[in-house]
């Protein structure tokens, strides 16, 4: 004897699978740039505090930042994108862009004295 499986008026009804969310790409960092990670190493180089570096760049695929790479350390974070168009649309008060390099100075509330130093840095990277 065979028995039948039936579903009862009871059961509750079938789930749809879900779909996992697609993984946002983190774009590549324009061609040429230096890595936020050399950024960071100019900096050490040239006697700036860079403590605690930390390398945040899966942060680049939320928020919408649409960068490429990112370096924080307790004193300044270097931004890196893929084209100078993202890199102006992310630039605003209490950062300084150079290309597609972004340095903000507001998560590490950098002392404006402090700011020429590290401007100059980048600028002689580029």
């Amino acid at each position: 004897m065979l028995a039948a499986a039936a579903c009862s008026a009871n059961d509750p009804p079938a789930k749809p699978a879900e779909t996992p969310p697609a993984a946002v790409q983190i774009p590549p960092r324009a061609d040429g740039a230096p890595s936020a990670r050399d950024v960071v190493d100019a900096f050490a180089a040239a006697g700036l505090p860079v403590p605690s570096p930390r390398d945040n760049s899966s942060n680049c695929a939320s928020g919408g930042l649409r960068c490429s790479e990112l370096v924080t350390t307790d004193a300044i974070s270097v931004y890196v994108f893929p084209d100078e168009t993202s890199a102006e649309e992310f630039a605003g008060p209490d950062t300084h862009r150079v290309g597609v390099v972004v340095l903000s100075y507001a998560a590490a509330r950098t002392p404006e004295e402090d700011r020429p130093a590290y401007e100059s840095t980048l600028t002689s990277l580029l």
